[in-house]
């Protein structure tokens, strides 16, 4: 009877891809194509100086991870994106990401 090859996941494996130019630039390329459809959004429902202050930001998390971000800088963008009592929620960022709530907080009704 053959047995099953092990497989063992090192953790050091992965934080030196993280750190690989490619990967860097892969991540920020999606973030920039995210980005400019954050634009187009937010010129259309907002206005374009809104559009103007969204900007990817590369970042390397303490724990080496690479991290690129689509960020809204106007003062006003936390309303717009999630809404208050004086602005629509729009949420610009998250439907150009195309995050929709229900795959950040899966369905769990049928857990006991």
């Amino acid at each position: 009877m053959s047995r099953r090859p092990r497989i063992r996941f090192d953790e050091r494996g992965l934080t030196a891809i993280m750190r690989l130019p490619e990967v860097r630039a892969a991540l920020h390329n999606k973030a920039e194509e995210i980005a400019g459809r954050a634009k187009t959004i937010a010129a259309s429902e907002i206005d374009d100086g809104f559009a103007s202050e969204i900007h990817v930001s590369d970042e390397t998390r303490p724990s080496g991870r690479a991290v690129a971000k689509v960020e809204a800088t106007r003062s006003d963008a936390a309303g717009h994106e999630w809404g208050s009592t004086n602005t629509q929620r729009r949420r610009v960022l998250g439907r150009a990401a195309g995050v929709q709530p229900q795959t950040i907080f899966p369905d769990r009704s049928d857990r006991p």
